[in-house]
């Protein structure tokens, strides 16, 4: 997992900025800023938060690393996971009750979260627990 530093240089790096015109953007001194990014001075959860805003950062992933970088991040996963599992009962030509179904596109959501895209072999597995713990 990536530093709080990495990731505050990762969005910086994404929008062209120096540093500089980074912190400038933020309403931050040229040396605010830097020392934020070097882990000099902790992020105040204010200046956090603006980086969340302005630039469609994930403000977990921002903080801690974990999850997707960016609401649009997200958004790509939640498609992605409800349009496998749709593809999943199709073939199976099952008709799964609203909350087997949200179980199951909550699992692969965070599957793809978590793994970066689809694990079959994860997934094959809990389909198979699932099924079990239904009968």
């Amino acid at each position: 997992m990536s530093s709080l530093q990495e990731r505050l240089s990762s969005i910086r790096k994404a929008t062209g900025m120096s540093q500089a015109a980074f912190g400038a953007d933020l309403g931050l001194s040229d040396r605010a800023y830097k020392n934020y990014e070097l882990g000099i001075r902790e992020l105040p959860l204010a200046v956090a938060l603006e980086i969340s805003e302005k630039y469609d950062a994930n403000i977990a992933w921002l903080l801690t690393g974990d999850g997707a970088r960016s609401g649009l991040e997200v958004r790509d996963a939640i498609k992605a996971a409800v349009i496998a599992v749709r593809e999943h009962f199709i073939a199976e030509d099952e008709v799964p009750s609203p909350d087997y179904e949200s179980d199951v596109v909550l699992f692969v959501f965070d599957e793809i979260l978590r793994e970066g895209g689809l694990n079959a072999s994860r997934m094959d597995a809990y389909f198979r627990t699932l099924r079990k713990d239904q009968k």
